[in-house]
């Protein structure tokens, strides 16, 4: 997989490959975007981040003679989907319209800000170093890439390690965790321009009104051609993040889910119930013989059809009702409550391999340092979980 590799879907729709990062300081996460073509109009559904997306675009767009309005539909705020929004401004038109939730502003208007405060909602509830596997010879090549000498080695780390933890600083260099794990994620990011200024609510343009599709109902916005027949149905999901929405297409049978892919609570605003209904509905548009294919930001990066599409859709509900289960489990061994960082452990000692528990475990580093704590935190507070302390005074959680 290549960034920037396009995938053509239909004539008219071409997907612009993303990537998945490998390292937290080495490569952004970018998603999988779409270009798609209809009669005079262009839509942008989102715009990914970078060069080569930003090029991958205009080619597509290049590909298309008698353009005279571009539509740029951003599923939701996160820096990683407007980060080439300025694109629209290269492609030859003469009107363009920007469209985003507005429940998705916050994040788009100062994502610094927004990411670090959902970084730092743990900081009352988690250690964020506890029972975190950090590589020597990784944390070192990360220490040197933000200025440490390059005569650093894994073996100095290692004994700073032993150091710490002799000495008992974990607790007291926790809290400081969260601003340097936003802090090297955005360094990661090329220059971004989400373009805030020209952005206008999908809300400006009216309610969200009841869309029908086969049997399944939806809310919505419909982007329709001269004659009133859709082209674009942007529909609410919002179950990544906070608005987020899903375009589907409905003359080339195609469902571009964004983010709407996890089950699981990964960022404070996400609700997996959300996310399982989308998914629920358009397994339904598969079976009515509504959809031929799928796409996605992040999971999976590249379109699937037919019958691959609908076992990933049903696997985000298998993978969501696995980490319910699992979690349930472990605080039903605890009647009377366990903190975040006990929760954890037990969780990961008792994680089978290929397990969604040990697969979250998995990006905890090098990728998504104390993420699974965090998602941890986020479920046991969407579904509102009685609260008490510990002999330690660490706010815990059980089953009502």
């Amino acid at each position: 997989m290549t960034v920037g590799s396009l995938h053509e879907i239909t004539p008219d729709l071409v997907l612009v490959e993303g990537r998945h990062p490998h390292s937290l300081w080495g490569d952004p996460d970018l998603p999988t975007v779409a270009v798609y073509r209809r009669g005079p109009r262009l839509y942008l559904l989102d715009t990914g981040a970078g060069p080569e997306q930003y090029a991958a675009i205009l080619a597509v767009a290049a590909r298309f003679t008698g353009i005279e309005e571009v539509l740029l539909l951003n599923s939701h705020g996160h820096v990683d989907h407007l980060g080439n929004n300025h694109v629209m401004a290269a492609i030859p038109a003469a009107t363009r319209r920007h469209h985003i939730p507005r429940a998705s502003r916050p994040a788009a208007v100062d994502h610094a800000a927004f990411f670090a405060r959902m970084y730092r909602s743990g900081v009352a509830y988690f250690d964020h170093l506890a029972g975190l596997d950090l590589p020597a010879d990784r944390f070192a090549d990360l220490l040197r890439a933000l200025g440490a000498p390059a005569n650093l080695t894994a073996d100095d780390v290692a004994d700073l390690g032993k150091r710490m933890d002799a000495l008992g600083l974990g607790p007291a260099l926790s809290g400081f965790v969260p601003s340097f794990v936003v802090e090297i994620l955005l360094r990661t990011y090329p220059a971004v321009h989400p373009c805030v200024a020209s952005m206008v609510d999908y809300e400006d343009r009216g309610r969200a009104e009841e869309i029908a599709i086969g049997s399944t109902r939806w809310t919505g916005w419909t982007f329709t051609d001269d004659a009133g027949r859709p082209e674009v149905q942007v529909l609410e999901s919002g179950g990544h993040s906070a608005g987020g929405v899903v375009y589907h297409l409905p003359d080339a049978r195609f469902l571009m889910l964004a983010d709407e892919t996890s089950a699981v609570p990964i960022w404070t605003d996400s609700d997996p119930r959300r996310t399982a209904a989308t998914a629920v509905r358009a397994i339904t548009m598969i079976d009515e013989g509504l959809l031929d294919g799928v796409g996605a930001g992040h999971a999976p990066l590249l379109p699937v059809r037919g019958g691959e599409a609908r076992a990933r859709l049903q696997q985000i509900l298998d993978t969501g009702e696995e980490f319910t289960a699992a979690v349930d489990a472990v605080l039903r061994r605890h009647p009377e409550g366990l903190c975040v960082d006990d929760l954890y452990t037990e969780l990961v000692t008792d994680a089978a391999p290929r397990s969604v528990i040990a697969v979250q475990r998995s990006l905890q580093f090098p990728v998504f340092a104390v993420f699974l704590k965090q998602t941890l935190l986020n479920h046991c507070l969407l579904l509102g979980l009685p609260t008490g302390a510990d002999a330690r005074g660490r706010p815990t959680f059980r089953r009502s």
